[in-house]
């Protein structure tokens, strides 16, 4: 039997590993999003597009490099559904930010990368992965 010690270390590493590959499938998606920002597309269809672009890349890395995970269609399926929940609450919370708080897109994006890790961590923790 695992002690409460070797399983609070084992979550610990999880964690941490979460937010480093996080780091960086935070960094390619908001460089899609910014890119297309650029471009004069609107925010909404931005994150919509950056989120698409992010899911496939996102799958592989937080499966395999932290969740240990290879997954199937069900996986697979959790997972898509995982990130239509993160985006439903980021674009509403974006739109909070740029519309009420006359935010740029760029910054209300940046300030919802919190509630997205926060939100995405417990998804794929605690649903999409729960026996990983």
């Amino acid at each position: 039997m695992n002690s409460p010690n070797a399983i609070g270390n084992w979550c610990n590493q999880r964690i941490v590993k979460f937010l480093g590959v996080g780091l960086l499938n935070t960094l390619f998606g908001y460089g899609i999003y910014a890119g297309l920002l650029f471009i004069n597309l609107p925010y909404l269809i931005a994150l919509f597009m950056a989120t698409l672009a992010g899911v496939i890349f996102n799958y592989f890395s937080f499966g395999r490099m932290v969740f240990k995970a290879r997954g199937g269609w069900l996986v697979f399926g959790k997972f898509i559904v995982a990130y239509a929940v993160v985006y439903v609450i980021n674009a509403t919370l974006l739109s909070i930010l740029t519309l009420n708080f006359y935010l740029s897109p760029y910054l209300g994006q940046v300030i919802c990368i919190i509630p997205n890790v926060v939100i995405g961590w417990l998804l794929m923790s605690y649903w999409v992965y729960k026996n990983g």
